[in-house]
């Protein structure tokens, strides 16, 4: 008789380390995941200004966070009788990065850097005072911020 309670003990506790178990999955199922982007790296901020900063100064977040193909417009100087847009899809193979200046070599190369917004995304212009040198990159939020687009408008 003895063996029966003990095993009814054994039992209780069985059941009772999966209810644990199964609340412990339940927590981890209700917490929101950190998105990652290529390579495994974690967003480092759902804030636009903070992942910006972080974005610019780090290639390999550079690379985790831009989108595969990533669009290209560019301007065709040569093109006759006036230059003319050309858009490409850049895959690994075609990216190079740093895709964007880091803030330190923007300011050694005195560009200004220009935020605007369009139904949700992200617009950052860097240009160079009286040049014609002017890039655009386009960002859009998902899990979070990823390079979709850039534009070279210089001549």
């Amino acid at each position: 008789m003895k063996r029966i309670p003990s095993l009814l003990l054994l039992a209780a506790l069985f059941a009772l380390g999966g209810c644990e178990v199964a609340s412990k999955s339940q927590a981890a199922a209700d917490k929101p995941a950190l998105a990652k982007g290529v390579g495994g790296i974690a967003c480092p901020s759902q804030d636009f200004d903070a992942f910006l900063v972080a974005f610019m100064d780090d290639p390999a977040v550079q690379k985790a966070f831009t989108k595969r193909p990533l669009q290209s417009e560019t301007l065709d100087a040569n093109a006759d009788p006036e230059p003319r847009p050309v858009t490409a899809l850049l895959d690994d193979e075609k990216l190079k990065f740093p895709l964007m200046p880091s803030s330190t070599r923007q300011k050694q190369d005195g560009l200004a850097l220009s935020q605007s917004e369009l139904n949700g995304d992200k617009e950052v212009m860097l240009a160079k005072p009286d040049t014609d040198y002017q890039l655009s990159y386009f960002f859009r939020k998902g899990d979070c911020w990823t390079l979709y687009r850039m534009r070279d408008d210089s001549l």
